[in-house]
């Protein structure tokens, strides 16, 4: 993204956060107003902090494949990136009722819905999923190599090994959607701690972020549904999740609310899960669909084509403050995950809608790459 273009996204920004009038006291909005403005006052900022650099987009990097709706993106322990896709089916008006039982197609997807990447070229390296998932939505690939994946239409949360064909661990009942302690309505993202405790963003329905120890018990639940009461637990549709051990912090992307909550993670002390942290509230006066977290540094998308500009942020976990936006030069039309290498040296967005998956690197003044943080 030019200078320019980024200038021109941070005054769409100031005229539509300056129209909302002031936040509530327990909202960061008036650190993201003073960042946007000392971002317009001086363009070079734009390159990070702390050392870091300005994610660059890889313009013809990918896999060079047709693919179906991108819906979720991780990075393996061997810095692969793993996405998942749908294949020939489309989520749409069609298919769920009323009481979000799915009414699409019986059939499982007949192709390949998980794709290992190469890094370096974005070629297939390995392809796995078929006749598996309905309607998955998010992937996690956890420390051990361990993928995690969420089904909205199986309501389901399923853990394969690695290398593994069939779930070790599956959670929720198929096809059956619910607000219990057994139930999922839609599930959307996963989180894995070192511990081996994961958390569950469950999701289009119930509103609630859920903690089980590794063997599938639950331990806890964040969150209820009480839609835009502005309380840091009242998710609306909570969409994306990022764990941040050193700060003991998992963000939540609170997408209908348009903010990022986080809370205590509770893997140093169980007890405090839940407690809030901070919110960065409407960082781009648009949806958030998803968040990755690494040693402080916050990475984001959100927007679309239909309601502002679409783009990629960084943000600081320790103050709340955005320090850059970022986006290809053609822009995003409707980016849907994000997922932060663990050398913090790249960054993958996949988008729906045109279905791809993108590639940033760190780009610190075009020395090369390193953490951003």
């Amino acid at each position: 993204m030019t200078a320019w273009g980024g200038v021109g996204a941070v005054l769409c920004c100031l005229a539509c956060v300056s129209s909302q009038g002031a936040p509530a006291s327990d909202y960061l909005d008036d650190n993201f107003l003073y960042e946007m403005r000392s971002l317009l006052d001086n363009p070079e900022s734009w390159r990070g902090v702390s050392g870091g650099g300005h994610p660059r987009a890889m313009e013809r990097w990918g896999p060079g494949i047709q693919l179906g709706q991108v819906s979720g993106v991780s990075v393996d322990p061997q810095g692969r990136p793993v996405i998942v896709h749908r294949g020939p089916r489309v989520w749409d008006q069609r298919m769920f009722n009323a009481t979000h039982h799915y009414q699409g197609e019986e059939a499982a997807i007949g192709e390949d819905v998980v794709l290992v990447l190469d890094p370096e070229s974005g070629s297939v390296v390995r392809s796995w999923g078929a006749g598996r998932f309905l309607l998955p939505h998010g992937v996690t690939v956890d420390q051990w190599g361990n993928t995690w994946l969420t089904d909205v239409a199986l309501h389901q949360v399923l853990k394969f090994t690695p290398g593994g064909d069939e779930p070790q661990l599956a959670l929720g009942e198929e096809r059956i959607p619910g607000s219990d302690n057994t139930h999922f309505c839609k599930p959307t993202s996963v989180a894995v701690a070192s511990s081996g405790d994961f958390f569950v963003a469950d999701g289009y329905c119930n509103a609630r972020v859920m903690r089980f120890a590794p063997d599938g018990m639950l331990k806890d639940t964040f969150g209820h549904p009480a839609g835009r009461d502005g309380s840091p637990s009242a998710l609306y549709v909570p969409h994306g999740l990022a764990l941040d051990e050193t700060l003991d912090a998992l963000c939540v992307a609170d997408r209908e609310n348009r903010r990022v909550v986080c809370v205590r993670a509770g893997v140093r002390e169980p007890e405090e899960f839940g407690e809030h942290l901070r919110t960065l509230q409407d960082p781009y006066h648009g949806r958030v669909f998803d968040v990755a977290a690494s040693n402080g540094a916050l990475v984001g998308v959100g927007g679309s084509e239909g309601e502002s500009a679409a783009m990629g942020f960084t943000a600081d976990l320790r103050d709340g403050q955005l320090r850059d936006t970022w986006r290809p030069s053609r822009g995003f039309h409707n980016p849907h995950a994000v997922a932060l290498s663990r050398e913090e040296t790249a960054i993958y967005v996949a988008e729906i809608g045109p279905n791809r998956i993108w590639k940033f690197i760190v780009d610190n003044n075009g020395k090369g790459t390193r953490p951003m943080y």
